[in-house]
């Protein structure tokens, strides 16, 4: 009888755990990699797939606490936002690479995989779908019926599924995280977010600040703007500065002394003879000349892009197949190894304008010269992703709330994806915001550790006077 009763004591023990503050726990799915240590805690809770119906259909949000090396610290932890939208965060390799990052010195790092993403409730990945619709020869019109097709077999197999696409986007991401901090349970935390991640990192400071110990925004990514002029407008800002650099850089402007010139001549060479060749691994792909101006807009994506875009520029007038695979080192994942069905379905939510009809898009292009040909994937999917839901965040409500969270920016000058301006329009409504414009390419690279020790510094006193002597500081 005594037996039978510890049971039933330790069975009410579990649940009162796993509906602490209201919120269920569940065993993660698919971590069986994880290594059995102290070092890591690893768990799940389920959310409301729509935060506005408590009561309704659940998804699950995996996540993963490295635990700080020094077991005494108690320094507030760090709480990381990947980019995209649809990039995960759980994985072996990025286990590994914090296993011994100084970051993890002081302080546990928690990992989350977000809704519709990796280990938390994944949406079916049309990123495959896409490769192989830019790796045709299709030409604009094509790659828009293409598009629409594809989009078509991925809302059927969300429906199948019984996944509400609307749902996956910002604010609800922000919801979840509020959950998390609440399950957690620890007194305050740091946010660093990438890309993406930083404008959820934002409105989680808008929605929990009493969470928030401080911020770092890690090329920021704007909650207003448009999922396609954006990227033309800072498409054509990077790659300007790019043939500016080159014309003022002895040594690039002796070996390409027409850079801009050959850009527009590798653009028509692509036009009037699409270039076979194969990327990393071995998939056979025609570039024409809208996959062109994408592949180039993708390479300065990487910090060394101000040396390696004359290079790819050239490889496209001459046909170098190998060049092209040297320098993209690209893989079969059309943006980078992110869930293209989440990343729809939030910039459909946030970034999507729905007076922009292809009509007006045609117009917006005149605005740039730098743009002679549609830009390849982006123009199709977003002319054909006007029609994946019908949830549209108001425009008015595409902003940040003014936020007193101390919080630190970095932004590259040469940024391909989010420009100077970006982190101009976060510092606005921060009281207490540092902006650090650096002077640097690619998207998010530059000094790594210099940046890192920087970070640990904030985070460890975001009040005090900071040093940045080691960061290359662009200054106008």
């Amino acid at each position: 009888m005594r037996k039978i009763g510890f049971y039933i004591i330790a069975f009410l023990i579990v649940i009162s755990c796993q509906t602490q503050n209201n919120i269920v726990s569940v065993e993660p799915v698919g971590l069986d990699w994880l290594p059995d240590s102290d070092e890591f805690n690893a768990g799940a809770i389920l959310v409301p797939e729509n935060h506005d119906n408590p009561d309704g259909k659940k998804i699950q949000i995996t996540y993963i606490v490295l635990k700080a090396k020094d077991t005494l610290s108690n320094k507030f932890p760090m709480i990381f936002f990947s980019g995209g939208p649809g990039g995960n965060t759980i994985s072996p390799r990025m286990i590994e690479f914090l296993k011994v990052h100084s970051m993890r010195n002081e302080r546990d790092i928690i990992l989350f995989d977000q809704r519709g993403i990796g280990y938390s409730s994944a949406m079916p990945d049309m990123s495959y779908d896409a490769f192989d619709i830019m790796a045709e020869d299709a030409d604009e019109e094509e790659e828009l019926a293409l598009t629409v097709s594809m989009l078509d077999k991925f809302k059927k197999m969300c429906e199948e599924q019984g996944i509400n696409p609307e749902y996956y986007n910002t604010i609800q991401n922000a919801k979840d995280v509020g959950m998390l901090f609440k399950h957690l349970g620890y007194e305050k935390y740091n946010l660093f977010g990438g890309s993406y991640g930083t404008r959820i990192a934002r409105v989680v400071q808008d929605m929990f600040p009493e969470y928030i110990h401080s911020s770092v925004l890690d090329s920021p990514a704007p909650l207003s703007g448009d999922f396609l002029v954006n990227r033309l407008d800072s498409y054509s800002l990077a790659l300007g500065r790019i043939f500016e650099f080159c014309d003022n850089d002895p040594d690039c402007k002796t070996e390409y002394p027409g850079l801009e010139k050959d850009y527009f001549k590798a653009i028509s060479t692509l036009e009037q003879k699409p270039l076979k060749t194969s990327l990393n691994d071995s998939i056979d792909v025609t570039i024409n000349a809208q996959d062109g101006v994408y592949l180039l807009r993708r390479l300065l994506y990487q910090t060394n892009s101000r040396e390696n875009a004359p290079t790819l520029i050239k490889a496209f007038i001459e046909g170098g197949g190998a060049i092209i695979n040297e320098v993209l080192s690209f893989e079969y994942h059309l943006t980078g190894g992110l869930n293209l069905t989440m990343l729809l379905s939030v910039e459909k939510y946030e970034n999507f304008n729905p007076a922009n009809t292809p009509e007006v898009i045609s117009e917006i292009y005149n605005e740039y010269p730098l743009i002679p040909v549609k830009l390849g994937f982006f123009d199709a999917f977003y002319i054909a992703g006007m029609n994946w839901h019908t949830n549209n965040m108001p425009l008015e409500d595409r902003k940040f709330q003014d936020s007193e969270v101390p919080t630190l920016i970095f932004v590259n000058r040469y940024g391909p994806v989010t420009p100077p301006k970006n982190g101009v329009l976060f510092q606005e409504n921060l009281i207490n915001g540092t902006l650090l414009v650096l002077d640097e390419g690619g998207h998010g690279g530059g000094n790594r550790g210099c940046k890192d020790q920087v970070t640990i510094n904030f985070m460890n006193d975001p009040n005090a006077v900071p040093d940045f002597s080691c960061l290359n500081i662009f200054v106008e």
